[in-house]
This record gives C-alpha cells, sequence and structure tokens, in this order.
C-alpha cells in the first residue's frame, strides 16, 4: 500500500507533458457560440503535424467518408465540429504521454494498440445500434485506460509487480493493482482527465469502465458503451492485462445497460458480433499507425 497516494499521483500528473495549447482553445471554442466549422479549422491549423494526422484519421477507415478529405474545414464540416476536436485531443493525449527519452515505461505500443482496438469497437457498436454518440466514443475508447501510464511513470519498478501479478495468479490488474498500491488505474485515469480539464464524460469513463452502475445517469450510457467495448477488445485478443476467465458478455453490467438503452441488444449474437470484430483488424492497424504519427520524433 502506498500511503497519501492520491497526493502522490497528482503530482505525477503535474509532471507529465501538458496537453497541445491548442487543445484548450478548441475546448474553449466550443463552449462558444461561434464554434463553426471555420473557427475549429483555423485553430488545428495552428498545429500542422496535428492537422497532418487529423486528416490522414479523417480519410480512414474508421468513418469512411464517401470522398476524400482534402482540408480541415471540408473535414469539420464532414465530421462535425466535436468529433474534430475529440480527433486532436486522441493525437494530444498520446503525444503528451509518449516516455521521455531514457524513461523505462511499460509496453505502451500493446498499451496503446488496447486503447485503439477499444474505441475502434466503441464506434462499430454504436454503428450497429444506430446510436448517436459516436462523436466522443472514439477518444473516450482511446483514453479509458491512461490512469495506467500514470501509474507506471509514477513507480514503474511497483507497476511492473503489478502487472506480473496479474499473469501468475491470473487476477485482473484492477485487483493486483488494489492489492499492490491500494488504489487503481480507474481513479488515477480520472484524476489526468480532470487535470487536462476534459469534459465531463471522459472523466466518468475514465473512473467508471469498471463500475458501469456507480456512473451517473447522464453518462451511464456512454460509460457502458466504453466498458463493453474494453471487454470485446481483449475478447478479440486486443489485450493489455487482465483476467478474461469466466467472464459472460450477456452478464455485465455494461450489457443489461446497453439492453435497457437499446432493445435490440437483446436479440444481439454476441458470439457472431465477436466474431464479425476479427474483420475490424485494419482499422485498428491504420489508426495504430496515425496515431503513431503524432508522438515526437
Amino acid at each position: 500500500m502506498i500511503e497519501n497516494f492520491r497526493e502522490k499521483v497528482e503530482q505525477t500528473i503535474d509532471l507529465l507533458p501538458p496537453m497541445p495549447s491548442i487543445v484548450g482553445q478548441l475546448l474553449s471554442a466550443l463552449k462558444g457560440d461561434d464554434a463553426d466549422f471555420r473557427v475549429i479549422g483555423r485553430i488545428i491549423s495552428k498545429d500542422p503535424s496535428m492537422a497532418m494526422n487529423v486528416l490522414k484519421i479523417a480519410n480512414s477507415a474508421l468513418f469512411g467518408l464517401a470522398q476524400k478529405v482534402t482540408s480541415l474545414d471540408q473535414a469539420v464540416m464532414m465530421l462535425g465540429t466535436n468529433e474534430m476536436v475529440s480527433l486532436c485531443i486522441s493525437c494530444g493525449a498520446v503525444r503528451s504521454l509518449a516516455a521521455p527519452q531514457g524513461v523505462r515505461t511499460m509496453d505502451l505500443e500493446r498499451f496503446w494498440r488496447h486503447s485503439v482496438a477499444t474505441g475502434v469497437i466503441a464506434k462499430i457498436i454504436c454503428r450497429q445500434l444506430k446510436a448517436s454518440r459516436g462523436d466522443d466514443l472514439y477518444l473516450a475508447g482511446l483514453t479509458h485506460d491512461v490512469g495506467a501510464v500514470v501509474l507506471d511513470r509514477f513507480k514503474h519498478d511497483v507497476y511492473q509487480e503489478v502487472l506480473d501479478l496479474t499473469h501468475r495468479e491470473n487476477i485482473s490488474v484492477l485487483e493486483a493493482e488494489q492489492r499492490i498500491m491500494g488504489a487503481s488505474h480507474d481513479a488515477a485515469g480520472s484524476w489526468l482527465m480532470q487535470k487536462w480539464q476534459l469534459p465531463e464524460v471522459f472523466v466518468e469513463v475514465a473512473a467508471y469502465h469498471h463500475a458501469v452502475t456507480r456512473a451517473s445517469q447522464k453518462h451511464m450510457v456512454a460509460v457502458a458503451l466504453i466498458s463493453l467495448a474494453d471487454l470485446l477488445a481483449r475478447l478479440t485478443l486486443h489485450g493489455f492485462d487482465g483476467n478474461m476467465d469466466g467472464v459472460v458478455v450477456t452478464d455485465t453490467d455494461a450489457f443489461k445497460v446497453l439492453r435497457k438503452k437499446y432493445p435490440p441488444m437483446a436479440h444481439l449474437d454476441v458470439v457472431k458480433l465477436v466474431w464479425d470484430l476479427h474483420s475490424a483488424q485494419p482499422e485498428i492497424d491504420e489508426m495504430e499507425g496515425i496515431l503513431k504519427g503524432s508522438l515526437p520524433s
């Protein structure tokens, strides 16, 4: 157990590189009355590297647009301002959480692969349910486990013990974190989301994706979607760590919440869904490659 855990982890968060400054400008613009596509496009264009990566994502298979997007204004018009801001935050998050030169870290490539898969699968589930929540789900999926990076950066050797314990005793990473550190990545992730001043939905997804029913009514469906996508990512071999033994998808709180919100879930063939999600591999590979391009060289 680690004493004064929150205080010490928040000190670690304070030492992380900040989000790119344009992220704050974008979030401020969304709060105003003049956040049209021209305003958003002008802000994004201030960071050429991010602008290039956002255009790549807009043209990726994840969105499947009917025509190629060649300008930021066109991308914002076709995807919407919220989606574009979400994509910029995604690139910014990966950039901010990159390991500094010479710093020992967990397997970040495997970590981001799971995170990307969770975001992609969340959007696929939304498409299948014809849900209208797609604009923030990719980012919510990408950032749901960032608390693990924070804990690893806080005490790498201790967090390696956590990951070793999950394999040695075949337990969930959440249980291993609680045993060894006295707190878990979901709490640390929510603190980071608050530090970055992201909208409340991202704070709640980070905090409650392992405890869906503790989320607020306002954001419970979004939390459930990410929780289910997280589980399906691991079932389709895009896991990071954690024990999957005995997990029945239809018995999870996430599935029950979504079934109540979207009645067609009651007739969903989960086995077929898991099988079909293997076809999402090209989308996952593509998004992972684009996000690697947002890392500092």
